[in-house]
């Protein structure tokens, strides 16, 4: 049976990973490379996990450059854990998915405007429109005489409009992988999620259109509406819920949502992997959190909750359990 495809353990694949970044600061020495042989021999997890470490350095240089640097360079506290972590996470993973990681990674460093985890940034555009771009957001902007084009290509966004009259602009359009938004009104938000266009219209309707259906009827989700489109169809409409767009407050909030669901969430805004025990991933989680710091979340799930946090990595991989 070939372990690459299975579970390899967590405690190997950390110790794989520090070896990887060490022998990428300097050759190993006579001595270290005796250790990494050794460490080797002591067992299959520990094989399989260095096996695991030197395919995935034949990948590296069709990685983005950028997370080249991160992981390759010479890290140091912070860091360092950091770049472990990420490798850690890379090696749990494996080949199977290292190239929609690269496809993803270069999306963001290719984007015109983007933002990391956890980072939230405001872009003026040239018709004096503003865009909020929430955590790891990216977009691209086309503007000319005939079109106002924004695309979408992962994240959030609220765009407030610039009421124009001017020949210089033609009309805004927003584009994600699965609809072509026409905002009627003035404030907006949209939210490319898994296979799926989550809109809301704060101010002004919103026509969309399913970019896999031929129709001269666009769906119309009107001011004061959220809305959820496949590349087929409108899935559904409801009136806005406060949380929905809590994150332009820099705020993360829960109704009675499951903690593994609140957790995807958290992720959104944190470095590293956050994972739910299973015995409570339906503890129902409310209240409302500041984005800006997901450490400051994570205690005050314990104060509240049954819950206790178990970390690694100096925090990059983390762990809710039962207390």
């Amino acid at each position: 049976m070939n372990k690459t495809h299975t579970t390899v353990s967590k405690q190997s694949l950390e110790k794989a990973a520090e070896w990887l970044i060490r022998s990428q600061e300097a050759p190993l020495s006579t001595e270290e490379q005796a250790q990494l042989e050794q460490w080797q021999a002591d067992s299959a997890d520990n094989r399989h996990a260095w096996s695991r470490a030197q395919k995935l350095m034949g990948h590296m240089n069709i990685l983005p450059k950028e997370m080249a640097a991160v992981v390759l360079n010479r890290p140091e506290d912070e860091n360092r854990r950091f770049a472990i972590g990420k490798l850690v996470l890379l090696l749990a993973a494996g080949p199977t998915v290292w190239g929609s990681f690269k496809t993803i990674e270069a999306q963001q460093w290719t984007a015109d405007y983007r933002t990391a985890k956890g980072e939230v940034q405001e872009v003026t555009l040239p018709d004096g429109s503003l865009v909020t771009l929430n955590t790891a957001t990216a977009f691209d902007m086309a503007f000319d005489h005939s079109a106002r084009l924004l695309t979408l290509r992962e994240g959030e966004i609220q765009l407030q409009i610039n009421q124009i009259d001017s020949a210089q602009f033609g009309p805004l359009r927003i584009q994600t992988q699965e609809a072509l938004l026409s905002p009627q009104g003035s404030q907006l938000t949209v939210r490319q999620c898994e296979k799926m266009t989550q809109l809301t219209a704060i101010n002004g309707d919103i026509h969309a259109a399913p970019r896999l259906i031929e129709t001269t009827n666009d769906a119309i989700i009107q001011s004061g509406y959220q809305a959820q489109l496949s590349s087929y169809a409108l899935l559904s409409t409801q009136l806005i819920k406060p949380e929905t767009n809590a994150w332009i407050d820099r705020m993360l909030a829960a109704d009675k949502v499951p903690l593994k669901a609140f957790a995807q969430e958290v992720s959104r805004y944190r470095q590293g992997y956050l994972r739910v025990s299973p015995d409570i991933e339906n503890v129902m989680i409310s209240g409302s959190f500041p984005t800006s710091n997901t450490d400051t979340i994570l205690k005050m799930l314990t104060q509240t909750y049954p819950i206790k946090v178990n970390t690694h990595l100096g925090g990059y991989w983390v762990t809710l359990e039962s207390a």
